[in-house]
């Protein structure tokens, strides 16, 4: 026998030819790869030269061919002779393979798909160097057909809803799963979804993922740095559609790209980049096509998805006539606000999933119905049947005489044999389905087993058996309907409470607003049924104490003891009736100490209950009762609150309430970030709460993010279109970023929907942008004005009208100095430095700023635009190097506030305060 020559001992070998040297030829098991819908894998280009560099001592590999090509190299695929299975391998581009940067990217998207262990993600076998030294790495080969290709083979949307949803959901699972171990895919599509021939459903392509846990910015700087200027490719070459992955700084597919993705903003993605991808997968499901889409006269895909340019596809969700759950989950993830968005993949899969297990309950209870209708068919068949045989036994009775007599007794005895069967069975029936909590279908068998007895001729003790259960059950379902007509009033209450409860947050230090909050609290327990001003109120007291709701109603007491304190005196015997009906319903002993500290004004008491380990054993409701407590009472104590608040919002990141309220309290101390997350945290949990949305859009409204605020109010808009909070602020945002025509648009609408005089200032102030009304008269209403909200609305008309010649600020430093008193401060000073400004009293505008560096709760401006009117003061006034200061740090506010959309700030007042002050510095 011939020996092996040397270069054949040197070549790498595989396990198995290892194996069969030693032990004799190795038997292998070839499964079939007949009966898949989609046969064997396809190659696109088989012996391509590609294949010519081999893995590295491996030789259990056979390169067949390549599969794709996109920006970062090559799909190949292999046979692996020792397993006997096909597999795909993934080899960097050679250039590519020279950069370090792009060798650890194609590295880690190796690691994450090792690391990945879900059904829905394709495995990564093995990590290696191809001949050349080239990094691969080897995965499963999947079989099967996208999710892109199933939807273009449909007629048309509503073809095949329910499978594809059903793959969604495996979809949003997979990618729930990824969100749980820090990763975000970056690129969902239908093209990037595979669905198998035996229903498994895998996402793949995970090169543009990234790892939240890894050090976030850095990570996303690096990738900028050095990845915009290798691979600023589309991944299927040149000439390609939206539908297509870019790589680079804008990184992922823009037709189903969030807005901060397109926009290049990298370092800021987070999990709802993803939703928002989830939303536009869903929305092609729902509509047959992709949010973003190429359209003649339009923008590039890539432009309409970084401005957000979703009003086509709104448009196709509402028309489309898939069930509006649906619809509404797919708007939630489309919102342009990341902010509102559902906060990741999970919660999507949720609500997915309640959306098919409603649909197949709904089906099944129709089945139950068709079954029972044909139950009853054939009881009314064999009721005639026999009707027909005792006829015809009477006949024969009567002609054959008295044998016959016998036969029929027989008969008779057999018929009512039949009859207690039917109504036991019907009985027994009517028993299961009570205790199945269906009373009403309890009752119908019930009243069916009557009718059996009494059409069956049932003996007089039988009939009144039958009439007794039915009473029964009359009485069940009775009962049954009292108790859901009892917690529809318990959640109608909740409700309310609730909206009371939110509603304290504006009313501190309005007096007629807190009297009118008193009045509301008392309403609302009136319609309940409960007047804590009665002669006697124990047999509703004894209701509530059965009630699950009795610790909110608590809670509500505690709230209302509050307002009427504020309103009747800190003493009165109002308010120390609510705390005693309080702990009358809720003996819980923490909240009992509570109660009687606020009682006895006990600071010591609620100083203690506020320290860290004593919060974290108090739930969220007393947490915000005790807060207010403090607030209230001791002004010293203030920053004890924003501490309270600090660890509350963590402790309870699922009570809207408590978030709620803590969005207001920090926009409020100005703290823009919390305020933020608090509304973000709002929103996720009440989605489709007009109050939840109209808030988050306020607070980014005060935090000067004006597109974004935008964009969150004409969401709201298109699902509530008659909303005038929502139309009124919407007109403040655009007359902030220079367009006065929407500026007085929106305000005729608020005012024809709502015409209170509260609306009144900003409709005149429109009318005066745009040319309708005078000076004299935005003057004449200055002067007869006494609230100082409106006051401020008219004043600042005339420091800042675009035209010189329309501005009056003599009269406005006038009449701020006269009602100085009765203004608040923020306010006051505001008006008087631009007043100053506008009058070139250039000491006077630097007196009236300095000391004062938030706007607060009075935005005449956008709040960065404070920054620059310094810088202009301080250069006026020859003090050139704070100028410079001043205007660097407005510099760095522009930057961060206009990055994503600058165009939409051109005229805003943000940049004419800027060119005033670059005009200033001889910029």
């Amino acid at each position: 026998m011939s020996q092996p020559s040397p270069a054949e001992r040197s070549a790498p070998r595989s396990v198995l030819q290892s194996i069969a040297a030693r032990t004799g030829k190795i038997a292998k098991v070839l499964l079939s790869d007949e009966g898949s819908q989609h046969g064997p894998s396809p190659v696109i280009a088989p012996g391509a030269s590609a294949t010519g560099s081999m893995p590295a001592g491996r030789g259990n590999y056979q390169l067949v061919g390549e599969i794709a090509r996109g920006g970062m190299g090559v799909i190949l695929k292999g046979h692996d002779t020792d397993l006997g299975r096909d597999v795909a391998l993934k080899v960097l581009d050679p250039e590519l393979a020279q950069d370090p940067a792009v060798v650890q990217r194609f590295i880690e998207e190796a690691q994450i798909g090792g690391q990945l262990q879900h059904p829905g993600i394709v495995p990564v076998y093995e990590l290696g160097l191809m001949a050349d030294e080239r990094p691969y790495f080897t995965m499963k080969l999947v079989k099967g057909r996208t999710l892109a290709a199933l939807l273009q083979q449909r007629r048309s949307p509503a073809d095949e809803r329910g499978r594809l949803l059903a793959i969604f959901e495996s979809v949003c699972q997979t990618v729930a799963y990824a969100h749980s171990k820090g990763v975000l895919h970056r690129d969902l599509k239908p093209a990037n979804v595979m669905v198998g021939a035996f229903g498994e459903v895998q996402v793949v392509d995970w090169g543009l993922a990234k790892v939240l846990h890894r050090g976030g910015v850095a990570d996303e700087k690096r990738a900028k740095e050095s990845l915009h200027t290798i691979i600023a490719t589309v991944r299927s070459g040149p000439g390609s559609s939206g539908s297509d992955s870019l790589v680079g700084s804008v990184m992922g597919t823009p037709a189903y790209m969030a807005p901060e993705q397109a926009q290049g903003e990298v370092e800021k993605l987070d999990e709802r980049a993803d939703v928002f991808a989830l939303g536009a997968i869903l929305c092609e499901i729902l509509t047959g096509r992709p949010p973003y889409e190429e359209r003649e006269g339009a923008e590039s895909v890539v432009t309409q998805a970084a401005r957000a340019e979703l009003d086509p596809a709104r448009e196709r969700l509402v028309a489309c006539e898939a069930d509006p759950a649906l619809v509404r989950l797919c708007l939630d993830c489309l919102t342009p606000a990341r902010a509102a968005r559902p906060a990741n993949a999970e919660i999507v899969a949720r609500a997915v999933h309640a959306y098919l297990t409603s649909v197949e309950e709904r089906a099944h209870t129709a089945q139950l119905a068709a079954v029972e209708a044909r139950v009853k068919a054939q009881e009314e068949r064999r009721r005639r049947r026999l009707t027909v045989a005792l006829a015809g036994v009477i006949v024969a009775a009567l002609a054959v005489g008295g044998g016959g007599l016998w036969y029929a007794g027989e008969l008779s005895d057999r018929r009512a044999e039949e009859v207690r069967a039917s109504v036991e069975s019907a009985q027994s029936e009517s028993i299961e389905l009570g205790r199945a909590g269906k009373p009403e279908e309890a009752l119908a068998a019930a009243r069916r087993a009557l009718t059996v007895a009494e059409s069956g001729g049932a003996d007089p003790a039988a009939l009144e058996r039958a009439r007794s259960f039915v009473a029964r059950a009359e009485a069940d379902a009775s009962a049954a309907e009292r108790e859901r007509e009892l917690l529809a009033q318990d959640e109608a209450l909740q409700r309310r409470l609730i909206e009371l409860r939110l509603d304290q947050g504006g009313t501190v230090g309005d007096r007629d607003r807190e009297r009118a909050l008193d009045q509301e609290f008392a309403r609302a327990f009136r319609e309940y049924g409960i007047d804590v001003e009665g002669a006697d109120i124990v047999p509703a007291f004894a209701r509530l104490r059965e009630r699950h709701i009795a610790e909110a109603v608590a809670l509500a007491f505690d709230d209302w003891g509050r307002i009427r304190r504020r309103v009747h005196g800190a003493r009165s015997e109002m308010a120390e009736n609510l705390l005693y009906l309080a702990m009358d319903l809720d003996p819980d002993p923490d909240r009992m100490r509570m109660r009687r500290a606020i009682l006895e004004n006990d600071r010591a008491t609620l100083l203690e209950l506020a320290k860290p380990e004593s919060l974290r054993e108090l739930e969220s409701g007393p947490t915000w009762v005790l807060s207010a407590a403090l607030w209230d009472g001791w002004p010293e104590l203030h920053p004890d609150v924003y501490r309270i608040y600090d660890l509350a919002v963590h402790l309870h990141p699922d009570d809207y309430v408590l978030q709620s309220i803590g969005g207001q309290i920090y926009q409020d101390a100005g703290r823009r970030d919390e305020a933020l997350l608090c509304r973000a945290r709002a929103l996720s949990l009440r989605p489709d709460d007009v109050r939840a949305r109209l808030s988050m859009g306020d607070t980014l409204y005060f935090v000067g993010r004006m597109p974004e605020a935008e964009s969150t109010y004409r969401a709201c808009l298109a699902e509530h279109p008659n909303t005038p909070e929502a139309l009124w602020t919407l007109g403040l945002v655009r007359l902030g970023l220079g367009d006065h025509a929407e500026y007085r648009e929106c305000m005729e609408r608020v005012f024809a929907i709502d015409p209170r005089p509260f609306w009144r200032p900003d409709l005149d102030v429109a009318r005066f942008y745009t040319g309708e009304l005078s000076r004299e008269e935005i003057a004449r209403f200055l002067r007869a004005e006494a609230v100082p909200e409106s006051f401020a609305t008219y004043a600042y008309a005339l420091l800042d009208h675009p035209e010189p010649g329309e501005r009056d600020p003599e009269l406005v430093l006038r009449l701020v100095a006269e009602r100085r008193a009765q203004l608040p401060p923020g306010m006051a000073w505001m008006l008087e430095a631009v007043a100053c400004i506008r009058m070139a009293d250039w000491p006077g505008a630097v007196a009236a700023l300095e000391g004062h560096h938030e706007p607060g709760a009075f935005l005449f401006y956008t709040p960065a635009a404070l920054t620059f009117q310094r810088a202009l003061a301080y250069a006026r006034l020859g003090r050139e190097g704070e100028a410079r200061e001043a205007y660097g740090r407005g510099m760095a506010q522009w930057t961060e506030l206009t990055t994503a959309n600058t165009a939409a700030w051109e005229r805003s007042d943000l940049m004419r305060w800027r060119r005033e002050a670059e005009q200033a510095l001889g910029m």
